[in-house]
């Protein structure tokens, strides 16, 4: 029986993004439990999250393999959650703590890109251009 994997949509432009999907996939250790997708790639499980571009541009989001989609915070701590490393998250949880996470989560997130620049590949070599 395959289980299906949660499925965690980035923003393959943003440096930061990139490099939380590395974190995402080595927390994973091959054992299937999270899939990345840029979300700004051609992959076909961007349809399977039956969530806008636009959407999908706001935030980090996950697709549960129960069909449940999460954003931002809560998909980073879900994420760690299902790879054995919740306790490492569970602190974002705490009263007073998870609304001053959840507002920097938001401030990052609509600055990203202005903030750490922009993840431009060609012919398979990497830099970040600051716009």
């Amino acid at each position: 029986m395959t289980t299906v994997p949660t499925i965690a949509y980035y923003d393959g432009w943003c440096s930061v993004c990139t490099k939380s999907a590395a974190v995402f996939e080595k927390l994973d250790r091959g054992r299937g439990l999270v899939r990345c997708v840029d979300f700004r790639s051609d992959d076909p499980l961007i349809e399977f999250a039956g969530i806008d571009l636009q959407t999908l541009a706001a935030s980090l989001h996950v697709r549960t393999p129960q069909g449940e989609i999460l954003s931002g915070p809560d998909s980073i701590r879900y994420v760690y959650q299902i790879t054995g490393r919740g306790w490492q998250a569970s602190w974002t949880r705490l009263p007073i703590i998870r609304q001053i996470t959840d507002a920097g989560y938001r401030v990052f997130a609509r600055n990203r890109l202005r903030w750490f620049g922009r993840s431009v590949c060609e012919d398979g070599s990497c830099s970040i251009k600051h716009d």
